[in-house]
């Protein structure tokens, strides 16, 4: 019987310390991207707006760092005073984390069109705002660099956004960021400046403001300036490239919820 006690006691320890360092470390992670974030929005004044959610960089972070801070705060503190309210208040919290982390893999399946139609929408949102936020204007620069693209289907893409606009008179009319230049180009700032003039004579007069994209010289680069492809596309190619490896990460995330739940329940 005490060896039986023992072993029951030092289970009951495993589980309460795993479950506290797990959840200290997820509460932590999140505390700090709260903080980054809230810093973030308030240096820009727009604390209370979430209005641009799906573009906003800090807003996404403030939204993950809370969900991981409420998370987090409840599994350790559960953990450590051994509070049955708080571990089920977390496992309540995972499981609906989980159940909701699934509904969108599902419809994102079932619905992948209207997925990529909602995706090329926002990125599209993304490039006219690019000058407005300085979070946004970072995360579009990373993506271009990481995926070695421009604009959303193509580098044209660019002649959306107000500062670019061939018949904008501004330094960066008809041009592209520097994000989208080659890599070994991108010491240069403006090496995508005037990149896509082009016929602006013909259409920037007083009665027409605009260059359709379609008559922008579509090989003005000659692939050796800059990445012509869009990011959707090249994204896209990524995902389907990588389908197993983001399937593993997706099944390792779900283990570890479906292991905290557990793990609460003992």
């Amino acid at each position: 019987n005490n060896l039986r006690m023992g072993s029951t006691w030092a289970s009951r320890t495993f589980i309460k310390y795993s479950l506290f360092a797990f959840n200290i470390v997820f509460w932590l992670l999140g505390t700090v991207l709260l903080v980054i974030a809230i810093w973030s929005k308030t240096e820009k004044g727009n604390l209370m707006d979430f209005n641009s959610m799906a573009i906003d960089p800090a807003t996404i972070l403030l939204i993950v760092g809370a969900i991981m801070f409420w998370i987090g705060f409840f599994g350790w503190v559960g953990a450590l005073r051994e509070n049955v309210t708080f571990l089920q208040v977390f496992a309540t919290s995972l499981v609906i984390l989980f159940l909701g982390e699934a509904a969108v893999g599902i419809l994102a399946f079932v619905m992948k069109e209207k997925v990529r139609e909602v995706v090329e929408e926002h990125m599209f949102d993304a490039i006219k705002a690019y000058r407005d936020d300085s979070d946004l204007r970072d995360a579009v620069n990373v993506a271009q660099r990481t995926f070695k693209c421009c604009g959303v289907r193509n580098f044209t893409d660019w002649q959306e956004n107000v500062y670019f606009k061939c018949c904008n008179e501004g330094i960066e009319s008809c041009g592209v960021p520097y994000s989208c230049c080659k890599m070994d180009l991108q010491v240069n700032l403006f090496c995508g400046v005037k990149i896509m003039d082009y016929k602006t004579e013909e259409y920037c007069t007083d009665t027409n403001k605009y260059v359709p994209m379609n008559h922008l010289n579509p090989e003005v680069s000659q692939g050796e300036q800059i990445y012509e492809t869009g990011c959707l596309v090249t994204m896209e190619k990524w995902f389907n490239t990588n389908l197993y490896y983001i399937g593993g990460a997706a099944l390792g995330v779900a283990i570890i919820q479906i292991g905290g739940v557990w793990l609460a329940q003992s």
